[in-house]
């Protein structure tokens, strides 16, 4: 079986491109033959390309498209009279936030013909709310468990800042990190050693510099440290498993939001206690008070008192981090793969 993936990009660093890249590559294990269009080819300027791309569509079996707006439209579009099945692996705010817009109608159109499967049930119940009768299965991202199980190497610069809570995640509002930054704020006064971690890309957007005034203020400039997203998978790794917690409390704007979460997953793998919010796709990812406590969005009191609760309760945290190693084994890809080979199987027309 020909499948033809569309998705933004194939980068490790981002999620949607670690999902992208991660399925394929189990596919491709799985015995698929694999074609995907990405920003940087075709769909870089994808009416430009129109026939390049139809004629991909035509030597496929099935298009496979990475969020309904852009890629599946995109799909729909330049696929329609070919026949041929689509699938759309609905992420998080692109495949809802649209539907605010002018692209509406776009979107139902997109929908109508193809198969969806959403990667967290907030992402499904976030687009039935605007299209109640549309068919979603709820497939979780897979994650790979032989690597983030193996032995972590060391790194120095990662034990001078021991001991830390860790956040992982662009930085971007949806994040949470102004309500996780107040919430160490707290923190930090009682557990005078502990430093805040966070990795992610954007370090030099307003954003940023508008949180590390707000570090700057309460004093906390040697104890909160912003790491580039670009390190590679070892030593993110290492900071996984040297940290204390991991904490990511995602909101919600204008129909932005967090789809799921694979760094919930990560953290998992390296056994550690979670901290997440409610109304987000942490609630697929996380297991609410067998790994995670999960608290209400935009209340950095909630998060404060979740850290505190967990940090001062060794048994607890140990509890937490022993389920951690155990929740993460629902995600293999070998348990995900299958899901989609039968979305694949069906016949869809």
């Amino acid at each position: 079986m020909r499948i033809c993936f569309i998705t933004q990009n194939l980068n490790t660093t981002d999620g949607g491109g670690r999902f992208s890249h991660d399925l394929i590559l189990n596919l491709k294990k799985a015995g698929y033959s694999i074609s995907a269009l990405t920003d940087s080819d075709f769909f870089k300027n994808p009416l430009l390309n129109f026939f390049k791309i139809r004629k991909i569509f035509k030597n496929s079996d099935i298009i496979h498209a990475v969020d309904i707006w852009p890629n599946g439209f995109y799909a729909r579009l330049i696929s329609f009279g070919l026949k041929k099945p689509i699938i759309i692996t609905a992420l998080g705010t692109y495949s809802v936030a649209p539907f605010y817009s002018w692209r509406r109608f776009l979107m139902k159109w997109t929908c109508d013909g193809a198969q969806l499967a959403a990667i967290s049930d907030y992402t499904k119940e976030k687009i039935l709310e605007v299209m109640p009768d549309t068919n979603i299965k709820v497939i979780y991202p897979g994650f790979d468990l032989d690597f983030w199980s193996g032995n972590s190497v060391v790194f120095e610069e990662i034990l001078r800042l021991k001991p830390y809570i860790l956040s992982v995640g662009a930085f971007k509002f949806r994040k949470g990190y102004y309500n996780s930054i107040r919430a160490f704020s707290i923190v930090a006064k009682q557990f005078k050693n502990l430093n805040y971690v966070i990795i992610g890309q954007g370090e030099e957007s307003d954003y940023v510099k508008n949180l590390k005034g707000f570090i700057k203020d309460n004093g906390l400039e040697n104890r909160v440290f912003f790491v580039s997203s670009g390190v590679d998978d070892n030593k993110l790794l290492g900071f996984y498993r040297n940290a204390e917690i991991f904490v990511l409390t995602p909101v919600e704007e204008n129909h932005h939001f967090e789809g799921f979460g694979i760094v919930y997953v990560e953290a998992a793998a390296s056994g550690l206690p979670i901290v997440a919010t409610h109304e987000s796709g942490a609630t697929s990812a996380v297991n609410e008070d067998y790994n995670g406590l999960l608290v209400t969005q935009n209340n950095s009191e909630a998060i404060t008192s979740a850290i505190l609760k967990i940090l001062e309760n060794p048994e607890l945290k140990t509890k937490l981090g022993n389920n951690s190693l155990e929740w993460v084994k629902e995600f293999s890809w070998e348990k995900i793969i299958k899901k989609y080979i039968e979305i694949y199987n069906v016949k869809h027309y």
